[in-house]
C-alpha cells in the first residue's frame, strides 16, 4: 500500500464540490493507485447527509448515485477488530472534550490501525488524536 492515503469525510466533500486543489491531488493520486480509499465510517457519515436531505425533502437522488458509484469504485476500509482496539485506545487517552467526537475517533483508528495517512482539512479535530504517543497517525490536507 505505497503512498496509499486515506481520505475523511471533509475531503470526500471538497471532492465532491470541486475544490479545484483538491480535485488536481485526487486526479494524480487516481492516476497512480487506480482507486480511492476510505473508511465506512465516513462513507455512513456522507449517506446520513444524502438521506437526511432526502426526508427533508431536498432533491439529493442523484448526488447519492453518484456517491454509492464512488463508493463502489473505491476501497472502503472497515471497522475491524484491530482498528476497533486502537478507537478504544485513543478514545480512553482523550479528554473528555474529544471523545465526543466518535466519528472521527473511529476514522482516525481505522487509518492508524493500517498505518495510513489521513487526509483531511479538519486538522483541528485529528490532531489530538494525532498528537497521542501510542498512535500513529499521519495527516495531510489536500486543500493547501
Amino acid at each position: 500500500m505505497d503512498d496509499v492515503i486515506v481520505l475523511d469525510s471533509d475531503t470526500l466533500s471538497e471532492l465532491s464540490r470541486g475544490h479545484a486543489r483538491v480535485t488536481a491531488r485526487a486526479r494524480a493520486y487516481l492516476s497512480r493507485h487506480g482507486r480511492f480509499t476510505l473508511t465506512a465510517v465516513s462513507v455512513y457519515e456522507r449517506l446520513r447527509g444524502y438521506r437526511a436531505a432526502l426526508r427533508e425533502g431536498k432533491p439529493f437522488e442523484r448526488q447519492v448515485q453518484q456517491f454509492e458509484a464512488f463508493v463502489a469504485a473505491s476501497i472502503v476500509l472497515p471497522l475491524d477488530g484491530p482498528a476497533a482496539d486502537r478507537a478504544a485506545l485513543i478514545w480512553a487517552a482523550l479528554d473528555r472534550k474529544h471523545r465526543n467526537a466518535l466519528g472521527d475517533i473511529l476514522i482516525a483508528a481505522i487509518a492508524s490501525a493500517r498505518n495510513l495517512p489521513l487526509a483531511t482539512r479538519n486538522r483541528r479535530d485529528f490532531e489530538p488524536i494525532a498528537k497521542l504517543e501510542s498512535v500513529d497517525l499521519k495527516l495531510v490536507d489536500w486543500t493547501r
